[in-house]
């Protein structure tokens, strides 16, 4: 590297760290009462975890985990198109398929690979795709390295959308794309309005529903059938790291004359090794216990049934204070708080509570509308939440 090269990268670390725009990586020790080690605080406690169903400390999961390690060690062997694909790779994609109810499925080292392998493959110059603005950043990725028009159409404002799809009329293919679930807020694509709009222009839709997969719907089924449509996308995209295990692994599932093709020719698919036996077996063991029956449970409650029970408590307490919560039926809480000195103050004051909690500002947001988000798991208590409430409430009065 040149010695011009590297006073320009300094200088722009340096400007970067002015602005307060730098992004330490801080070491963070995770307890399993929802408590954290961070920086020099011991304790915690954390609202800005990904565990959404507590998987991470569940005995089931981590009993199957450790089988698999004793069956299959760490490894996955190499490229599945160079040496084979592990049988439980297989099951695993059979299965996920069979669980949204979908033709076929293939998994991918993680979300962002499977999003950035999926246009390429799919477009040529002559395609355009639609993508909502506040979709999620892999699919930005993934079809800007593609031949195909990209346009980007205002967020779920679906009359922006039909009418950049009128404007295409000379296109090949047409794809609209969204996320299922918004993760900023919480909301969920009106997916009865884009099928329409889908039907009406010939078009192709994916939709990446990492935080609706194994959340909404029935038994974590998805988005749609929380929309409870019948027809479904051409292509879902999902996550493992979220409620499908809280482990990296990504996946799409849809027609299978579309997934064979993907599986014939995404570069992020065949150049990549697939994930590890032990992610394998988490999430084969999480479908199983979503799909549980209550006489299989005995006496505990149902995942999901225990995360929205948190959902409804911390919702209710909000509603109670009269604060500007958004409103959804998603099992998260998010907070107008106004303006980004707001929510820096906000966050910085929680902190020094024990509390960590995250910001969502412009340009996530409207300007002047950041949103405080809460991160809720099954692994919250009620005297947890209650600190929580307590804590913003002090908060919000020194704001005042």
């Amino acid at each position: 590297m040149s010695i011009k090269s590297k006073k320009i990268f300094a200088r722009e670390m340096q400007n970067l760290d002015a602005a307060g725009l730098l992004r330490p990586e801080t070491a963070v020790v995770q307890t399993e009462d929802m408590k954290v080690q961070f920086r020099d605080k011991k304790n915690v406690l954390s609202f800005i975890g990904n565990d959404i169903l507590g998987w991470g400390s569940n005995d089931k999961i981590r009993e199957a985990a450790k089988a698999s390690l004793s069956s299959y060690g760490t490894g996955s062997t190499s490229s599945r198109n160079t040496i084979g694909t592990l049988s439980m790779v297989k099951t695993l994609e059979k299965e996920l398929a069979r669980f949204l109810e979908m033709d076929d499925c293939i998994v991918f080292p993680s979300n962002y690979l499977t999003n950035i392998g999926l246009f390429e493959p799919l477009t040529n110059q002559y395609d355009t795709i639609f993508i909502d603005e506040m979709s999620n950043p892999g699919l930005f990725d993934g079809a800007r390295i593609s031949s195909a028009d990209v346009i980007t159409y205002k967020h779920k404002d679906y009359n922006d959308l039909e009418y950049h799809l009128k404007c295409s009329k000379n296109s090949r293919f047409r794809i609209v794309v969204t996320d299922g679930v918004f993760n900023i807020d919480g909301s969920c694509a009106d997916l009865e309005r884009i099928h329409k709009l889908k039907e009406d222009y010939d078009a192709i839709t994916i939709i990446d529903d990492s935080f609706g997969v194994g959340i909404l719907g029935e038994n974590g089924k998805g988005t749609h059938s929380h929309s409870q449509i019948a027809n479904k996308p051409e292509l879902i995209t999902g996550n493992f790291a979220y409620a499908l295990g809280h482990v990296s692994g990504g996946f799409v599932c849809g027609d299978s004359d579309l997934v064979n093709w993907i599986r014939q020719t995404s570069r992020s698919y065949i150049l990549s090794e697939p994930i590890s036996p032990i992610n394998t077996a988490v999430v084969l063991k999480v479908i199983e216990i979503l799909e549980a029956k209550q006489s299989e449970l005995g006496t505990e409650k149902a995942v999901l049934e225990r995360l929205y029970s948190n959902a409804q408590y911390i919702k209710s307490k909000m509603l109670d204070k009269g604060w500007a919560i958004v409103r959804n039926d998603y099992p998260a809480a998010s907070i107008n708080v106004g303006s980004t000195l707001n929510a820096q103050k906000m966050v910085e004051y929680l902190f020094e509570d024990n509390i960590l909690v995250s910001a969502f500002c412009y340009p996530n947001t409207p300007e002047g509308a950041c949103l405080l988000k809460i991160n809720l798991s099954v692994s919250h208590t009620e005297e947890q939440i209650d600190k929580l409430i307590n804590s913003i409430d002090a908060a919000l009065t020194r704001l005042k």
